[in-house]
């Protein structure tokens, strides 16, 4: 057997002496550059931030072993955990070892099939205030910032199941939390990729954004929590069976069920907050323009959805919103092609190997996942937009390896909110294609991927109208 590659010795970009290749990278674009590079050097090149090598890669066997070994082998990003520390919001998405070992099995709980179907109701009842919000906007000819619109309707889904409080920015004028969360994610990418923690030394202008921005929702969270436990004091009842993530952590902490800090507790709810608003709208603001763009898959979605709402507008239970197999194969090639995760990161927690080449302790490793999607080697036509391919009764074309398609990760670190995105994906998708047509209010504007900490489109300016 022959001895490992060091990682050093692979083929990568030339960086700079000392920041390597850190300076030239553009972080609104960092997955396209990652993306190009992998034309130019292969599936699997080397990368330096500083002094820091990372393996690169969109190799089918790697991401398995990626996905699969961890936490044992591989972490999160190098830093990741402590940067979202320093922030005050280590939860379940950034936690480590056992410390997200005991925090997992609430959240999991929070976020099962047998909550969203208690929660059903109130998801709808938030999908007709956007409908009715996208009426208006028809009937006067106002023209809709989609990713917007969707991180307002996202934030009112994850507020009611996980706080039980409806913050209805739907209809809210003036400052909203989402001004506040879309300030944090471009920061948080700087400084995972950064070659030293300037942060810790001096503060930039941005740096200052940030604290600010972190602090007015953490004592938004605060307040909330306080609430909560309010509640509970005044309705002990409910500690039997609490109603929504936040109580449940609260009960579990008070009955010392799970050895929860009331750090822990704020750091979860920031952490539902976060990945609930952005990761889902921008996957159903990508959807909406791959109505724009292909217009014969937006009319079989739309027959299937009016054979199946019959005179209703909207899913009107739990098992219709559940019973769209086109529109959610439809859901799935608009995650294939536009991931808000186009990568993924990895630490590497001791040395290793993988792939025959040596990873150091400290080392990182970035997962080209929407590369990994889009390789011919991995489906057929796969840079086509064919959303059959994902019909059980379609029999795919070779190759399918549905292997390569992670847009929720995988292994025991797999998104436990996917059930939840997938409900609001089908419930905003299902009432879009029954009640509305869709045109990009500035044709010429180019849509462009914007990449800050997720993936989302930028200049998706849209004129609703009526469905004729």
């Amino acid at each position: 057997m022959s001895a490992p590659r060091p990682l050093a010795s692979l083929a990568g970009p030339k960086g700079w002496p000392v920041l390597g290749n850190f300076p030239q990278i553009d972080f609104s674009r960092f997955h396209l550059q990652l993306e190009a590079w992998a034309e130019q050097y292969g599936e699997i090149y080397r990368l330096s931030f500083g002094p820091r090598n990372l393996l690169v890669t969109a190799d089918l066997g790697l991401a398995q072993e990626l996905l699969k070994d961890r936490p044992e082998r591989f972490g999160r990003q190098l830093n990741l955990e402590r940067i979202f520390d320093e922030l005050g919001f280590n939860g379940l998405f950034s936690a480590e070892d056992d410390n997200w070992r005991r925090q997992r099995r609430i959240v999991i709980t929070a976020l099962n099939s047998a909550h969203l179907h208690r929660s059903y109701d109130a998801m709808r009842d938030t999908t007709a205030r956007l409908e009715r919000r996208w009426r208006r906007a028809a009937q006067t000819g106002e023209v809709l910032d989609i990713p917007r619109e969707l991180m307002r309707y996202t934030v009112d889904i994850t507020t009611q199941l996980a706080f039980g409080i409806d913050f209805n920015t739907l209809e809210t004028d003036g400052h909203i939390i989402q001004d506040d969360l879309d300030s944090i994610f471009p920061m948080l990418t700087r400084r995972l990729a950064a070659p030293f923690p300037w942060w810790r030394l001096f503060h930039l202008p941005s740096d200052r954004v940030l604290d600010r921005s972190v602090s007015s929702v953490q004592a938004r969270i605060g307040e909330i929590i306080r609430d909560c436990r309010q509640r509970l004091a005044t309705h002990p009842e409910r500690r039997a069976e609490p109603g929504n993530f936040l109580e449940a952590m609260i009960v579990a902490q008070e009955s010392e069920q799970l050895p929860f800090s009331d750090r822990d507790i704020l750091a979860n709810v920031f952490t539902l907050l976060l990945a609930g608003e952005d990761t889902t709208a921008n996957t159903l603001a990508w959807a909406i323009k791959m109505f724009i763009d292909h217009p014969e898959a937006f009319q079989a979605v739309r027959a299937e959805v009016d054979a199946r709402l019959g005179g209703d507008s909207i899913p009107p239970d739990y098992a219709s919103a559940n019973d769209f197999p086109l529109l959610e194969a439809f859901a799935n090639e608009t995650m294939r092609l536009k991931p808000v995760a186009p990568l993924n990161g990895f630490g590497v927690k001791a040395d290793t190997v993988l792939g025959g080449i040596a990873l150091p302790a400290g080392s990182g490793v970035f997962l080209l996942t929407r590369r990994l999607a889009t390789r011919e080697a991995h489906f057929h036509e796969a840079e086509s937009f064919r959303p059959q391919r994902w019909l059980l009764n379609h029999t795919p074309v070779s190759p399918h390896h549905t292997r390569a398609f992670v847009p929720f990760g995988g292994g025991p670190r797999y998104c436990p909110g996917r059930n939840l995105a997938l409900l609001e994906i089908k419930l905003v998708l299902a009432m879009a294609c029954r009640n509305f047509e869709f045109s990009l209010a500035e044709p010429g504007l180019q849509v462009e991927e914007e990449f800050a900490f997720t993936m989302g489109p930028g200049n998706l300016l849209v004129k609703p109208a009526l469905r004729q």
